[in-house]
């Protein structure tokens, strides 16, 4: 990942866990607790007519799922390129996202192909470029949680998708985080999001951590 002069948070969680619920509330809190400017930088591609429709085409057909991961980390890699570089930022999943579900839809494959494996290689790729993630948080949340949330929500593009992948993604996120993070030297702050929390709770701890960096390079 390259340096760059403003601090920049990646919210990180399961399909349904409560990322878009978040988001706003908590630039908000940040704005009020740190005293500096923050702005979001969401995914917003509910309303892309391509995303929901490579998307509705893997929910139905797994094999469609790397024209559905391509578009994704490109339209993820692309949201951060030109930003002002006065302000801090707070985006809706990064690329960090995208080494959690290859890994998973891996892992969930009788027998990967080049393409599926070149695609892994690839995100490491554009992570090289990649502004430097400050902070993850993470929103963990019980799978069966994260699926009620979403069939109560009743996107289309989203019907079909079964519980049991909701609950390997679950997974691949509790194991791989920690190791992404570290990797990557990535403060990674969890939190519980079963019945969702505290906007300012969150902001208070992204605050404390920042404060405790600096002084700690003092």
């Amino acid at each position: 990942m390259r340096d760059k002069p403003f601090k920049l948070i990646a919210v990180e969680g399961n399909i349904g866990a409560g990322k878009s619920t978040l988001l706003g509330p908590l630039v908000d809190a940040l704005n009020e607790v740190t005293g500096e400017k923050w702005q979001l930088i969401k995914e917003d591609v509910d309303e892309n007519p391509e995303f929901q429709k490579l998307l509705a085409e893997f929910t139905k057909d797994p094999s469609a799922r790397i024209r559905f991961q391509r578009f994704i980390t490109n339209h993820r890699a692309q949201l951060l390129e030109g930003v002002d570089e006065s302000i801090n930022y707070v985006i809706e999943r990064s690329l960090v996202s995208d080494l959690i579900f290859s890994q998973a839809n891996l892992s969930n494959m009788p027998r990967p192909d080049g393409e599926d494996i070149c695609y892994y290689y690839d995100i490491h790729d554009r992570l090289e470029t990649y502004p430097k993630i400050d902070m993850v948080v993470y929103l963990q949340t019980n799978a069966h949680v994260c699926y009620e949330r979403m069939l109560s929500r009743a996107r289309e593009s989203e019907s079909g998708t079964p519980e049991s992948y909701i609950e390997l993604i679950s997974d691949f996120h509790d194991c791989l985080l920690p190791h992404i993070c570290r990797d990557h030297d990535i403060e990674l702050a969890t939190m519980d999001w079963d019945d969702f929390g505290c906007p300012e709770q969150v902001a208070a701890v992204i605050d404390e951590a920042f404060k405790t960096k600096v002084a700690k390079a003092a």
